[in-house]
């Protein structure tokens, strides 16, 4: 019994969109740069069957849709708007806004290669041919995306909130 086409996009729409989040920058535009992607996998011809084939074969797309966006806006990334409770400022919070500030501090290589590997869960092959490029330079490409944010977390201007309990 053959697969329906499509039938694993709906379990895939939260990780494409945390994928256009990471490309884009905002999570309204992500979702709806996902439904572009969806209607446009939806209008394919040729769909793949086999289900690891089917999930890169719909990050591509996502992908492509976000390079389309990223050149017709021709701006600089921008962050998104943080939650209104700003004063929570916890561990996890302060950690997600800086690794997001270094997101956007590194180049849109290295920010596409963390959210494929680091993000999205890609192994190292299937982010290669996804991106049409051997496995050892995706390696090489992640280590030095890695290196870059790291490099970028380091040198940002957020810094842990000392309490005035002893610390």
């Amino acid at each position: 019994m053959s697969r329906r086409p499509h039938a694993d996009l709906p379990q895939l729409l939260p990780r494409l969109v945390a994928f256009a989040r990471t490309l884009i920058g905002d999570a309204d535009q992500a979702r709806d740069l996902v439904q572009e992607a969806a209607a446009r996998a939806l209008a394919a011809r040729n769909v793949p069957t086999d289900a690891p084939a089917y999930r890169a074969w719909a990050f591509k797309i996502v992908r492509n849709v976000a390079f389309d966006e990223l050149r017709a806006r021709a701006r600089k990334y921008s962050l998104p708007d943080e939650p209104a409770d700003l004063w929570r400022f916890d561990d996890v919070f302060i950690a997600r806004i800086t690794v997001e500030q270094g997101l956007a501090a590194i180049a849109p290589p290295h920010r596409e290669i963390i959210a494929l590997i680091d993000i999205a869960g890609f192994s190292y092959g299937e982010a290669a041919e996804l991106l049409g490029v051997p496995a050892g330079t995706v390696m090489s490409r992640i280590a030095r995306a890695r290196s870059a944010l790291l490099q970028a977390i380091e040198s940002s201007s957020v810094r842990p909130l000392k309490s005035g309990h002893g610390n």
